[in-house]
C-alpha cells in the first residue's frame, strides 16, 4: 500500500478570501501530493502570483503557502493500493509532460456559486482536478463534488490541520514560477491562448 495526500488550503490572496466568503467554506483551494515529505504539490491554479488569469496545471512549491503566515492547511492522508498509486502518478506525469495543453477552467469557477459547471476538454479547476485524481485512485467522489464535499468524503482519515508555516518544512521553489514576473505583452498573449483553448475545448467536450 502507498499514500497520497490531499491538501486543502485557505490562501491569503484576495480571490481566495472572496471564494471563501461566497462559498462559506473554510478552504478555497486543493492540491495533491505524492510523497510524505510534502515538497511538491500538484494542482490547477494561477501560474504567476501577479496574474490570476494565467492558470493551468502547476507543480506548486510549498513556499506558495508559507509566504503568508496566515495561510491555513488541512492535509488528509489517503492510503491507496500500489496499482492505484501507479495510475495517479501516471496521470499527473502525463499532465506535466503536456502542461501546455491544459488550462484552468475559469468559466467553471465563475459559475460554481450558481451550481453550474462548464465542461471543457483539458480544463479543470483545482476541485475538478482533485476529483479526477481521487477517481484514478479508486475513491468514489460525486461528479460535481466541490471542496467541501471532498472534505466530507475524506472524513475519518488521518489529518493534519493548522497554519502552513507550522506544518511545512523548508524547501525551494524548484520549477514553480509563482514569483516570476513577465511583461504585459506576454501576459496578454498567454491569457488569450488559454481562454482560446478553454472555449475550443468546450466544443469538443461531450454534452
Amino acid at each position: 500500500m502507498k499514500k497520497i495526500y490531499v491538501i486543502f488550503s485557505a490562501t491569503d490572496l484576495k480571490i481566495g478570501q472572496m471564494i471563501r466568503f461566497v462559498t462559506r467554506n473554510r478552504y478555497n483551494h486543493c492540491s495533491i501530493c505524492l510523497s510524505e515529505d510534502l515538497k511538491r504539490f500538484y494542482s490547477f491554479s494561477r501560474v504567476y502570483r501577479s496574474n490570476p488569469l494565467i492558470g493551468g496545471f502547476v507543480v506548486e512549491s510549498p513556499l506558495r503557502y508559507t509566504l503568508s503566515s496566515r495561510t491555513g492547511l488541512k492535509i488528509v492522508e489517503v492510503e491507496v493500493t500500489d496499482e492505484a498509486y501507479r495510475r495517479v502518478k501516471e496521470l499527473i506525469g502525463y499532465m506535466g509532460e503536456h502542461g501546455d495543453e491544459y488550462v484552468y477552467n475559469y468559466f467553471s469557477a465563475l459559475t460554481y456559486p450558481l451550481g453550474m459547471k462548464f465542461p471543457s476538454r483539458n480544463a479543470f479547476t483545482c476541485a475538478e482536478f482533485t476529483r479526477e485524481i481521487l477517481k484514478a485512485a479508486g475513491i468514489a467522489v460525486p461528479k460535481k463534488a466541490n471542496i467541501y464535499e471532498m472534505e466530507r468524503r475524506l472524513e475519518g482519515l488521518p489529518t493534519t490541520e493548522g497554519l502552513a508555516v507550522d506544518i511545512l518544512g523548508p524547501t525551494v521553489w524548484g520549477e514553480d514560477r509563482y514569483l516570476e514576473h513577465i511583461g504585459k505583452k506576454k501576459q496578454a498573449v498567454q491569457i488569450a491562448k488559454r481562454f482560446g483553448r478553454l472555449v475550443a475545448g468546450a466544443r469538443l467536450s461531450p454534452p
